[in-house]
């Protein structure tokens, strides 16, 4: 396996890990303190898990038997792309949970959760066609993308972006209303949910296979981003 196969493979089964081990830490605190926002962390943490467990699988068959198994190929798509809206409500729901349940918040949830069916009925029906895996030599790992030329390429922008923004209204209800140690966590937040937002863009429909290259760094800016939401918040001692 070349060193760019290596790194690109690492990053993502480091991410993986790591998303399971913070999903782990936020049960362990929603058992401890019965918050339903650590679940919702925990949800967070798995999606981000499972989304990147089929470049994961990939990495682990080709270090370990030196090429990819039959399978895998007709694998690794469905985790990358199945978990994204899970993924974008948790960080919208927590959001504007800790802003106060405002009034319109229910009728937002069931929009955007409306808009992700229609992504997954989009994306399971146009599935051959709007993801791009190519066929790779022996000693090379897997990677997948959206295509450009795709509907389901800007369903995905836009699952994101609206999460993101969404997300950013609920800071900013928090932020107004909060000071100390409230405040600092809701910067933190703001913070994370940016950077994880982008660098799954970055990931799924930016870097793609002209920018291979950079694939690791928005996978290492995930575990960033997921290790200060948990920080945000984790429970006072």
């Amino acid at each position: 396996m070349d060193p760019l196969h290596f790194i690109n493979g690492f990053s993502a089964l480091a991410l993986v890990c790591s998303a399971f081990i913070i999903g782990i830490m936020f049960l362990k605190n929603g058992i401890k303190t019965k918050g339903h926002v650590q679940f919702v962390g925990l949800a967070l943490s798995l999606a981000v898990a499972f989304g990147w467990m089929g470049i994961t699988i990939t990495y682990l068959s080709v270090l370990f038997y030196g090429y990819n198994l039959p399978w895998v190929k007709g694998v690794i798509s469905f985790f990358s792309y199945s978990t994204i809206p899970i993924g974008a409500f948790s960080v919208m729901y927590v959001t504007w949970d800790v802003a106060g349940a405002p009034k319109n918040k229910k009728i937002v949830l069931i929009l955007f959760t409306t808009y992700s069916i229609f992504y997954y009925i989009l994306l399971y029906a146009t599935f051959s066609e709007a993801v791009v895996c190519f066929d790779v030599p022996a000693g090379e790992i897997y990677d997948d993308w959206i295509s450009p030329t795709s509907m389901i390429y800007y369903i995905l922008w836009g699952e994101v972006v609206l999460a993101s923004g969404i997300s950013g209204i609920g800071w900013l209800k928090f932020s107004k209303r909060s000071s100390g140690e409230l405040k600092k966590r809701a910067n933190l937040l703001l913070i994370a949910s940016g950077l994880v937002g982008f660098s799954i863009l970055a990931d799924t429909v930016i870097l793609m296979e002209s920018f291979v290259y950079l694939l690791s760094i928005p996978r290492f800016a995930i575990i960033i981003g997921l290790s200060i939401i948990y920080r945000a918040f984790k429970p006072s001692k």
